[in-house]
């Protein structure tokens, strides 16, 4: 599984340890906040980023990316989820077939004799016969959110750059939280 890995470093986890000496179990809340946050942010910013390179909505690219958060660690995954054709916009039945449109760089394309149809569970989706015979069907999807993160050069390394950045800041803000509640 890809991964961007969110992890504090020793001299952070003293230096922190040492500013918040005088307020009890803040350590761990602190960290806690900021690693949340920060995979949060990051799981976002991941999916602005693979949504400027493919046209699927937001809440598809969501389907693909886990996130998991502890008080010390976090990381966010792409998973093997591939999107069916029908969740990109514009994808449309006519009378060859089904036109679709994958990439905001490249242009439509075509499944000749494909055709949309609702399943007896309810589910839709584009399908095409896999042989001269009606049966079997195959449902056609699109690239796995894996495929793009790792075909895309440049994607996973400004992602984690940003996530890096933003812990740090994250830290200083919430040690900052806990100074305030502690002085009331």
């Amino acid at each position: 599984m890809l991964a961007i890995k969110v992890t504090i470093d020793p001299r952070s986890f003293k230096e922190a340890a040492h500013i918040l000496r005088a307020v009890p179990r803040a350590v761990p809340r602190v960290f806690r906040r900021a690693i949340s946050r920060t995979v949060d942010m990051a799981a976002t910013d991941l999916k602005r980023r693979v949504g400027a390179q493919i046209t699927v909505k937001k809440s598809e690219i969501a389907k693909g990316i886990r996130k998991t958060k502890s008080t010390y660690f976090g990381s966010i995954g792409a998973k093997e989820f591939r999107p069916g054709l029908l969740a990109f916009p514009g994808t449309k039945q006519t009378k060859h077939g089904v036109r679709y449109r994958l990439s905001r760089t490249a242009g439509r394309k075509m499944i000749e004799h494909g055709f949309i149809a609702t399943m007896q569970s309810g589910h839709r989706g584009v399908f095409a016969r896999g042989r001269e015979t009606r049966l079997p069907i195959g449902e056609k999807r699109g690239p796995s959110i894996w495929k793009v993160i790792t075909d895309t050069p440049g994607l996973l390394r400004a992602c984690t750059d940003a996530a890096g950045a933003r812990l740090g800041k994250l830290i200083n803000d919430q040690i900052g939280v806990e100074f305030r509640r502690w002085s009331r």
